[in-house]
């Protein structure tokens, strides 16, 4: 009885899975189609000390009152400060929390320059990553979740791995060690996960190229299924 027991226990055990099972779907994923919809209404209170803010909006919404933005609309954006804009749009469409995006604005001057002294630097290294770090510690409400996304559609690299969007719900995945794949950056939570992003690129790197896709399906298989499936 203790051994059939012992048996049972081990049977209902969750095992990691392999991402490479997936590999099919990942790769066939429509990432640059993936669009989120954002309400003017949302913006008003920044609009309110911002006039530069609310001219832009008067451009991207026109007379409607909502706003459909996509990844690939975010890569066409030629302007650096729209592009951040849309961005923000696109990964918040409820709005931030608390005055986040107003003190974002106060400081969109640094911002904008931080992310374009990278796309000028022919090969950012770890130690740039460590100076722009430090530059938005100084920014209120501009953390990992938000300037990671930046980073992904500003199409910057560090060490030669393309910046890709780590969020809270990929740490929760990679914590709940439901991939074998990412035991690496297993032990990562939110309050870490800034000293292994590069790690978490450089892995991510590896293992796109091992299925034959793109990082950037690898990060959007993971948003939206990382932890709702089962083997």
């Amino acid at each position: 009885m203790y051994l059939a027991r012992g048996v049972l226990a081990v049977s209902l055990k969750r095992l990691p899975m392999n991402i490479e099972s997936y590999k099919i779907l990942i790769s066939n994923l429509p990432v640059k189609q993936q669009c989120f919809t954002t309400k003017r209404t949302t913006w008003n209170k920044a609009e309110n000390e911002f006039d530069w803010l609310k001219n832009l909006n008067n451009k991207l919404f026109g007379d409607q009152k909502t706003l459909t933005i996509s990844r690939q609309d975010i890569f066409e954006t030629k302007d650096p400060r729209k592009k951040i804009i849309k961005t923000i749009y696109w990964g918040y469409t409820a709005g931030m929390r608390g005055n986040h995006f107003i003190n974002i604005l106060k400081h969109i001057d640094t911002i904008e320059n931080s992310l374009l002294r990278l796309i000028q630097n022919i090969n950012p290294t770890t130690s740039d990553f460590a100076e722009l770090t430090a530059n938005f510690k100084n920014v209120a409400g501009l953390g990992l979740s938000t300037y990671s996304k930046l980073l992904y559609f500003f199409k910057i690299k560090f060490n030669d791995n393309f910046c890709l969007i780590l969020d809270r719900r990929l740490i929760d995945v990679f914590a709940n060690k439901t991939y074998s794949d990412f035991q690496e950056i297993s032990k990562i939570r939110y309050d870490n996960a800034e000293k292994k992003y590069l790690d978490f690129l450089y892995l991510i790197k590896q293992l796109a190229s091992k299925i034959g896709t793109e990082g950037e399906n690898i990060e959007q298989f993971l948003f939206i299924s990382g932890n709702n499936l089962e083997n």
